[in-house]
């Protein structure tokens, strides 16, 4: 699949919510423990996986420095709780660098500035404090984030319902049954806007017990 393919896929999956893609991929493991900083973010991008040490972000500076346009960066943080990864000023650069959006399982701070840039990240925890740039950990590796597993280049959906994640060759499928899902719901939504109730359309009658057919 060339670029200019996959880039049209993920335009269109972009109008997808992540609960539209696990009512249609079930199997996809979904993680929803690490939060946007605004509930309006939304990130459909190929990772560039990052790990940095406990409390240090040296690591994810030179991400930033390197990665490609239109990634989203996948930040895992060994479990460090006491300083922030990613802020304000970070989210101004890699902004204009034209990434997707930044998502951390660890520490961030800044929620009210990013909101205001509307540049996308997700984080684990609010942390005022600056982190350390004294380690290096590791770039373009798989990595552990929350309860995913995440490779280079895998496609990560992110929105206030959670994040998934699937390897770039599922796309077109994973695309198909998502937008399945979506043409079903605008009919549900459609009969229901003229009356009729999930009850009747999903015929669920047949599920209840004789005895409470009546109320």
């Amino acid at each position: 699949m060339s670029v200019a393919d996959t880039r049209e896929l993920l335009l269109q999956l972009a109008s997808v919510s992540v609960c539209q893609i696990s009512d249609a991929c079930p199997s996809l493991p979904v993680e929803t423990e690490i939060r946007p900083l605004d509930p309006s973010f939304r990130v459909c991008a190929p990772a560039f996986t990052v790990l940095c040490p406990a409390d240090d972000n040296l690591t994810l500076h030179h991400a930033l420095h390197v990665v490609e346009p239109g990634l989203v960066l996948v930040v895992a943080g060994s479990g460090g709780k006491g300083a922030a990864l990613w802020g304000e000023i970070m989210s101004i650069s890699a902004q204009a660098h034209g990434l997707s959006g930044t998502l951390v399982d660890g520490p961030a701070r800044d929620p009210v500035e990013i909101a205001a840039l509307k540049y996308p990240v997700f984080a684990r925890s609010i942390c005022p404090r600056k982190a350390n740039k004294r380690s290096y950990g590791s770039l373009g590796e798989p990595i552990r984030w929350g309860n995913l597993t995440i490779n280079q280049g895998d496609i990560v959906m992110a929105d206030c319902n959670g994040v998934l994640t699937f390897p770039q060759s599922q796309l077109p499928h994973v695309l198909e049954q998502g937008l399945a899902v979506v043409r079903k719901e605008e009919q549900l939504k459609d009969a229901m806007r003229k009356g009729k109730s999930f009850f009747d359309l999903a015929s669920l009658s047949s599920l209840i017990p004789p005895t409470r057919n009546r109320v």
